[in-house]
């Protein structure tokens, strides 16, 4: 259809201020859904969401025409669009248990993110935030998405822990069960679970195949013939803690690991997701950056705990998220070292290796040996 027709009639349905146009929306949605046009199915989109606000009070049995439309436009979009998937999942789900609609707003710079990966913008991205903002939920969608979308193409989740791993996987199950809670059927209604394996933790989606949909294995258990990777690698926290950031052997031995044991088991067009604590300039996040940072075929997104006003970056409010008095007071109980890499993303050789005041030893003179 013409812009300019479309143009023409939003505006003439949003110059009728009665209910009676919803007919008119309704065909405008059937029309996207027939010709397949995603810029006119979020034009519907946007009209249904301002009839449902118009009409929410005075006439709400119009308003829920609304809402139910919207919600075809979030269906149609999701096998594409992973916004409109992340919104669409959780249509069922109680307000005070939704995980995305509450952060949408602070988390879309990482939702656009991944769906550049998925659109072959990207073939790396790298995601560093504060613990508990929702980084691995988001990663966790994204899995359930493109498995639906690659059923037959493997995926690898690695992390430095087994138990770790075992969360990604339990969750991924919960999130595609025909009975949950979820809508992930809904979207890949052709798609359905085929095989699982608890002990090792895979996935197999559609059809039995090798190499399974998702697979997921620590780093360092030795994967050599067991696992590929072909639509994603997802490395999630590959660093187990402060004391392996600061020894950077430890550190030179996990990027042998993580190059020996997950990055070669990638083939084909393989995309790379990395979540992470930024411990350190060597850690495998630092070592990529310093490879890749020019590339405009990798992105590095680091979000702090505070902005440059010392205000919480993540109060999604409603008491979901971490306000800006909860980081002040973590930041003052805890070490400087682990507050700048866990809350503020910044390596711990940003400014040099940090010593409390009152650790160090002042000379006149510099003592025997």
């Amino acid at each position: 259809m013409d812009k300019r027709a479309i143009e023409r009639l939003k505006k003439d349905l949003l110059k009728n201020k009665s209910h009676d146009i919803f007919k008119n929306v309704q065909a405008l949605f059937d029309l996207a859904y027939t010709t397949n046009d995603m810029e006119l199915n979020y034009t519907v989109r946007k009209i249904c969401a301002e009839k449902a606000k118009k009409f929410k009070k005075d006439r709400p049995e119009h308003a829920e025409k609304y809402r139910q439309l919207y919600k075809k436009t979030l269906l149609f979009a999701a096998p594409l669009d992973f916004d409109s998937y992340c919104q669409y999942i959780e249509w069922n789900r109680a307000a005070d248990k939704r995980f995305y609609l509450p952060r949408r707003k602070q988390l879309k710079v990482v939702v656009e993110a991944l769906q550049d990966l998925a659109d072959d913008k990207l073939d790396l991205l790298a995601i560093s935030m504060p613990p508990g903002v929702g980084k691995t939920t988001i990663a966790i969608f994204y899995l359930s998405w493109i498995g639906g979308r690659t059923p037959n193409s493997p995926s690898l989740g690695g992390s430095h822990s087994n138990s770790f791993l075992r969360g990604v996987y339990d969750e991924l199950l919960r999130l595609m069960d025909k009975d949950g809670d979820y809508l992930w059927n809904d979207v890949f209604s052709n798609i359905s679970i085929c095989n699982t394996n608890a002990k090792d933790m895979r996935i197999d989606l559609d059809l039995p195949q090798r190499f399974e949909t998702f697979e997921f294995s620590s780093i360092g258990s030795g994967n050599a013939g067991k696992v590929r990777a072909g639509t994603l690698l997802y490395c999630d926290d590959l660093v187990d803690g402060i004391e392996t950031a600061m020894s950077k052997e430890r550190l030179d031995k996990l990027w042998q690991q993580y190059t020996t044991d997950l990055r070669q088991r990638k083939i084909g067009n393989c995309k790379e997701l990395h979540i992470a604590t930024r411990w350190s300039v060597h850690d495998v996040i630092g070592r990529l950056e310093q490879q890749y940072g020019d590339s405009d075929r990798a992105r590095f997104i680091v979000m702090s705990a505070l902005d440059e006003n010392e205000e919480s970056n993540f109060n999604y409010g409603n008491n979901v998220g971490f306000t800006t008095q909860f980081y002040h007071e973590q930041r003052e109980i805890m070490d400087d070292v682990s507050w700048r890499a866990l809350y503020m993303n910044e390596p711990i050789e940003r400014e040099g290796l940090l010593y409390a005041e009152d650790e160090l030893r002042r000379y006149f003179e510099l003592p025997d040996a």
